[in-house]
């Protein structure tokens, strides 16, 4: 066997060594990812429901507590019932925390378009089934200092105190202004947050996937809304 011969068999070896070993490494980390991923989404859940300071480090194991111990992941069906099991293909995830058996926070998931991406994250709402309480984004792949503000805090904190119903209790959800919402009218302003400066279709794409989604559990915002 020649030396070029030796050398192409033993680029080969290694390769075919390198690719197992790497092969074997995503394989026993893959379990370990998605848990991170879980946890991930369930720190954006607590967030969005108010439940953590988002300024505030949390160990893994004491997020999880705070999960297990207060949030119930639910289906809403769409004549309005809750269930632990998903019994249809159109019942919807909703984060539930009830106070003395009656829902006093949930949270729902949004997948909205963005100007380049989904984004994706969670509102918080109050058991009034009208106040938001809590925004977050746990994903986008929006320009960094345009529509990448999206996940920024001075963004999320918009959102705080608005409402998804107009002053007639109709659901509106919550849009977009390019207008300064602090000179609008304060019914007015209660539906509208500011348009990320330079990123109009970013805003737009929130502002459309939010409403949509939100529509979904209008069933049961509508009910809390009436029994309050």
């Amino acid at each position: 066997m020649s030396n070029t011969q030796k050398i192409f068999f033993f680029t080969i070896a290694m390769c075919l060594v390198a690719g197992s070993l790497l092969t074997m490494a995503s394989l026993g980390l893959k379990d370990r990812q998605l848990a991170n991923i879980k946890l991930d989404k369930q720190k954006q859940i607590l967030k969005s429901l108010a439940l953590v300071n988002p300024d505030k480090d949390y160990e893994d194991e004491e997020l999880l507590e705070i999960y297990e111990k207060n949030v119930n992941n639910l289906f809403l069906t769409k004549s309005g019932e809750l269930s632990k099991v998903k019994n249809n293909e159109d019942d919807a995830l909703v984060f539930v925390i009830y106070e003395d058996r009656e829902i006093s926070k949930y949270a729902i998931h949004f997948d909205a378009p963005g100007l380049w991406s989904r984004v994706k994250g969670y509102l918080g709402l109050n058991g009034d089934g009208n106040t938001v309480i809590g925004f977050t984004i746990y994903s986008h792949g929006e320009t960094p200092g345009l529509g990448g503000e999206v996940d920024k805090a001075w963004f999320s904190k918009q959102f705080i105190g608005k409402t998804i119903t107009n002053r007639d209790e109709e659901f509106v959800s919550i849009g977009y202004s390019k207008a300064k919402v602090a000179k609008m009218p304060e019914e007015k302003a209660k539906n509208y947050i500011d348009v990320i400066s330079g990123s109009t279709l970013t805003s737009r794409g929130l502002a459309e996937g939010m409403k949509k989604d939100l529509a979904k559990y209008e069933v049961l915002s509508a009910k809390l809304r009436r029994d309050r």
